[in-house]
This record gives C-alpha cells, sequence and structure tokens, in this order.
C-alpha cells in the first residue's frame, strides 16, 4: 500500500512540474510570441551587419551549429568600430586581429570585394582562391570540422608550390618538403586525380 502511494505521489509531483512548466501559467510579456511578417523584418538584417565585429572576413571559422559561432583570424591595420577585443596580430604585431565571437552569418569576404567588385564575377573569385592556396593538389590534408575548414596538407614531395609561405624539410624524409601553411577553405583536388586526369588526355 505504501508503494503505491509513493507511485501516486510521484506523479502528482511530475503533472504539477508539468503544469507549472505551460506558457499559459506562466506571465508573458506582450512582445513574447509575436509573429513577424517578412515585411516587418526587413531592418533586422542592418542589425545584424552593424553588431557584426568586422566589415568584412576572409579567414572565418565558424561552429556548426545554428546559428554558427564565428570568429575572423583576418590581419588588418585597424579593427572595425564593433569591435570589442582588437588585438595585436601574433605573427605581425603591427597588424590587429579582432577577438571577438559573433553568432549569425560571419558576413561577405573581402577578397570577393575587391575582386569581384561591381561585376559579381563568381570566376574571379574562385581563379583568386586557387592562386592563394598552398599548394596545388593534396591527397593527405589536415582540415577542422569548423565551415570553411581550415587545411593543412602534409603530403612530402620534392618541392613546395610557389604559393606555400612555409615550406619545411619532412620529419621522415630530409630529402622531401612539407608545406605547412594553413589555408581557409577546402584542400581542392587530389594529387593522384589530377594524375589520373593528366594520363587520360
Amino acid at each position: 500500500m505504501k508503494m503505491k502511494r509513493c507511485i501516486l505521489l510521484m506523479l502528482a509531483l511530475e503533472a504539477a512540474v508539468l503544469v507549472a512548466g505551460r506558457p499559459s501559467a506562466v506571465a508573458v510579456s506582450n512582445d513574447v510570441g509575436t509573429i513577424l511578417m517578412p515585411t516587418e523584418g526587413k531592418g533586422q538584417v542592418g542589425t545584424a551587419a552593424a553588431s557584426r565585429p568586422w566589415d568584412c572576413c576572409d579567414n572565418t571559422i565558424c561552429t556548426r551549429s545554428l546559428p554558427p559561432i564565428c570568429i575572423c583570424l583576418d590581419e588588418v591595420d585597424e579593427c572595425a568600430s564593433t569591435c570589442m577585443a582588437c588585438v595585436p596580430s601574433v605573427s605581425n604585431p603591427f597588424r590587429r586581429v579582432c577577438g571577438d565571437r559573433y553568432y549569425g552569418d560571419p558576413g561577405p569576404k573581402c577578397t570577393y570585394n575587391t575582386v569581384a567588385g561591381d561585376n559579381n564575377d563568381d570566376a574571379l573569385v574562385a581563379a583568386a582562391a586557387e592562386e592563394e592556396k598552398p599548394w596545388e593538389c593534396c591527397d593527405m590534408a589536415l582540415c577542422t570540422r569548423s565551415y570553411p575548414p581550415m587545411c593543412r596538407c602534409v603530403d612530402e614531395v620534392e618541392q613546395c608550390a610557389a604559393t606555400c609561405k612555409s615550406c619545411g624539410v619532412s620529419i621522415l624524409n630530409p630529402f622531401r618538403h612539407v608545406c605547412n601553411d594553413w589555408y581557409n577553405g577546402f584542400p581542392g583536388r587530389k594529387c593522384t586525380e589530377a594524375a589520373h586526369a593528366g594520363g587520360n588526355n
């Protein structure tokens, strides 16, 4: 009999918690739960852009959450006025990096604005991205799970690509080299695919 009373008491407590947690039982302010029509929310896009801690960013790292949490690794002469934590760059103390985290879309890329201009030519932007990649092709890429990913190619090659800024001697084979640069974006095509494509022509 005592066991039944305990079970009934537990069920009553759970029901009380459920009723207390209902929105109808809680005092709600007038603006909560209001549905905005598409025409009413247009001003919020400008507000998001105004609160973003950078005007544009090429090197963003974002989580896969919704909304994403983003940071910008661009080195600039002067941070945007909306940046709260403008710190000196580790690699160049004369340049600055915004240390703020932003919850939402990271915004436009700076190279897109300068390369494409008003033409919105995606081919020019893709060509510029290919040129700045520190390798021509890569079979073994190490990438973060962020979007876009930060990648590094650990292929051992005879000579690094001309775009590689930090080419080092391989630890395993002193006659081979490895590019130590990190690239913000997808690693690109594999060298084995490029070799097969070249062999078929």
